[in-house]
Formats: structure tokens, sequence, C-alpha cells
């Protein structure tokens, strides 16, 4: 059972029995789902707690009290409101001069299966960030030269996320892919080739290239331990004679967010979704609007985890019409399209959508995906948060939501 911290703050009025006495529906449900320890704010000592803690509103006139005590509670503060006892109009009292000093939280307010669903999700936001503590990023190569908005603060990502940003030298991939025979890799060469849906423009032998650097990459990723890293994709091409496609797809399905073209903040937002849904993840470009009306557009890229797809065929890279990429299919599915970005990935971009086909056009990157979007998609026309988004089968806007708001970043229609 998950540990729950409870501030608990209530007027001079009430006693802590008469606490849980008015607010017994709501405590009760906590207390069959969460070890919960109650706090008050006398026991309060500034150590930060491993555990999820959030702020239980027992009443009205507790104003003061939460003001005199901020600095002792979480960065990002849950106000758990029933709204018993005025406890709902000293929240929202509360969350108003938060906002008024820079601190950020919200009120979880409703009935009891809503504020239960808002304790899981933040909860679960806890556990996630506990697990990006600590991670080894990597940066192999420097971002590719269009990306002139998609590189972050290493320092930021230090204080905020708590994970180590590496610059590591392209060439050692390089040197690590010509140390790489083609005999080491036939065995992994056969089976992707042989759990494909079908092929198409590569030859086996572009594959046995493919795999060596999928290997060379694997063995930077282990010397280095890296729990992340990006790619300079495109500056591999004329030294090995191979795209990195197939590299970055196999770690994505070991569990290594592997993102393209050295995109700094893509990447970020890969490790972020992983820790909170562990599910693997696309990471693709905006690709063409199809109809603003309806909200459908195009997400494309070549490289995606074949674990990932329904199914997948092995094809060319799009743009050097070279090496090999990978084209996934999907059939019709519930998605999630995210975006955190900025040096110190202070804003954010969620949306729901539906996949509603895989298309096959022959000027787009190979795999395609046909979405109908939540929001509008004025966003990518006026605020886009860069290039490339992340796209993640189901839907996980609530969970997603609550970890990037708990790690300081706030949605783009709110700056």
């Amino acid at each position: 059972m998950m540990k729950l911290n409870l501030i608990t703050f209530a007027s001079s009025l009430a006693t802590r029995e008469s606490i849980f006495t008015d607010h017994h529906e709501l405590l009760d449900a906590i207390a069959q789902e969460y070890d919960v320890r109650y706090i008050f704010p006398e026991e309060l000592d500034g150590k930060p707690s491993p555990d999820a803690t959030m702020v239980l509103v027992g009443s009205g006139g507790v104003e003061e009290m939460v003001k005199a005590s901020i600095d002792l509670l979480p960065p990002y503060v849950i106000l758990i409101a029933d709204g018993l006892k005025n406890s709902l109009a000293a929240s929202l009292e509360i969350l108003s001069w938060m906002r008024l000093e820079g601190r950020h939280g919200r009120v979880l307010h409703g009935p009891t299966s809503f504020i239960m669903q808002g304790i899981g999700n933040y909860a679960g936001a806890h556990d996630a960030i506990a697990r990006l503590n600590g991670k080894r990023v990597g940066v192999i190569g420097k971002p590719s030269g269009w990306l002139i908005a998609s590189n972050v603060s290493y320092q930021a990502m230090s204080e905020h996320w708590g994970i180590e940003m590496l610059d590591v030298p392209l060439d050692e991939v390089v040197k690590g892919y010509e140390a790489i025979g083609d005999d080491e890799v036939q065995d992994i060469t056969d089976q992707f080739l042989n759990h494909a849906f079908g092929i198409l423009e590569p030859t086996r032998d572009e594959v046995v290239k493919a795999m060596r650097l999928y290997r060379a990459v694997k063995n930077i990723v282990e010397r280095y331990n890296l729990d992340a890293f990006t790619l300079n994709c495109f500056d591999l091409i004329p030294t090995t004679r191979t795209t990195g496609c197939v590299a970055l797809a196999l770690l994505n399905q070991e569990g290594i967010p592997a993102g393209c073209e050295g995109d700094e903040q893509t990447l970020l937002t890969m490790l972020a979704v992983q820790a909170a849904t562990g599910e693997m993840t696309f990471m693709a470009n905006p690709s063409k609007i199809l109809d603003n009306a309806t909200r459908e557009m195009v997400f494309a890229h070549c490289t995606i985890a074949p674990a990932m797809t329904d199914r997948y065929i092995v094809r060319d890279h799009y743009e050097s019409l070279s090496g090999v990429a990978v084209e996934g299919i999907f059939d019709p599915m519930d998605v999630t399209v995210v975006k955190c970005g900025g040096k110190a990935m202070e804003r954010y971009f969620i949306t729901r959508a539906r996949l509603l086909e895989c298309t096959t056009n022959p000027n787009m990157c190979r795999t395609q995906l046909h979405l109908r979007l939540d929001e509008p998609l004025d966003y990518f026309l006026e605020r886009s948060i860069g290039n490339h988004h992340v796209i993640v089968r189901g839907d996980h806007v609530e969970r997603l939501t609550a970890v990037l708001r708990m790690l300081d970043s706030r949605e783009i229609r709110e700056l």
C-alpha cells in the first residue's frame, strides 16, 4: 500500500477527533487506498519526505496557518477539500495567495470519487518524479543545426528534475561501429527481418550495417551508464553509410528512451512520459494539417519501437533514401500527444487524440499517424514548443499533467 502524508490544517475551534468525524467519508476512502500519516502544523520540521505529501484543509479559518507554514510544504501544494466546514472556501483563498506569491498548486475538490482520482494522479506523479531523480541522460553529438529552439539548460535539469546531462562525442559511435563485424549482428538481423510485416527498399546488407550501428550505440549506453539519450543521427550518415533509425527503435523497445537529431527537449519529454506511464513513445514531426476544423493532422518520423506498433515494415530512410527505417502500422486507437520544452522545460502542451489511420504519403517520413486531436490546432501555428512532439498509446492526460505541473512546468495556454 502506497504511503501518503496528509498535512492537516483546521481552525482552533476544531479538535483532532472532530476532524476525523466531520470528514469521515473522504478520510475513510483515502485510508482504504493508502497508508496514511497525518501531520499537524506543529509537527512540521521542514525535512522533505520520500512519500507523497498533500495538504488536508479541515475547515475554514486556516489561511494564515497555511501561509505561515508555506516554506515547510512541498513545492507543488495539493489542497484537498471536501467542502465541509468551509474547507473549499479556505482552499480557494490559499490557492489565490499562493499564485500571487509565485507558488504553484491546485485544489482537489468534488465527489469523493473525483478527489480520489486526483490523489491517485498526484501520488503517482510523485513516484514518477522520484524515478527521474538520478537519471543519466546522454547527448551523443551536438544537436542538429536546424534545431534552434530545442536545447535545455543542463543546470536547470539538474536542479529541477534531478537528472545529469552528459555530452558524448559522436566519434565514439563511429569508432565502435567500425570495430563491429557483420558476423556479430547476424542473429539480431534475422530476428528483426523475420518479425517484419514486410520489407521494401533495404537489402539484407543494409540491415546488417544498421544493426552494427545499433550495437555500437548500445555499447555507448552501457559504457556511460545512460538511462536515456539523444543522437545526432544525420551526422552519422556520411561516416557510417547508414542511418540511426533502427538503433533508436530497438533501444526504445528495450526501455531506453532514445531521441533523434540531438533534440534534448523531446528526449526529456519521452523520459518523463516513460517515468509516468511505463510506456514506449514515438517522437514525431507535426507534418501536415489535414483539416483545421476537425483538428486532424499527420505526425511522422522514420523510427519507432517495433513493439509499440501492431506491425512494421522495413523501409529506407525518407530524407536520405538510404539506410534502414521503420514504418510502423497501427490499428485505430486513443493516444496522447505531449511536448514539454523551454530551457528549464518550463512549459508544456498536451492533448488526447484519436489515431484514425496510418497513411503512406511518399513525401513524408515512413511512420505516419493521422490523428484527430481534442485541442485546437492553433497551438501548432501560434505557440508550438519546437518541432518534434511525443505520442504515447492510450489516454494519459491526467497523469502526465500532474507530473509536468509538479515539475514546475506550465501549460502553454496559461502563459
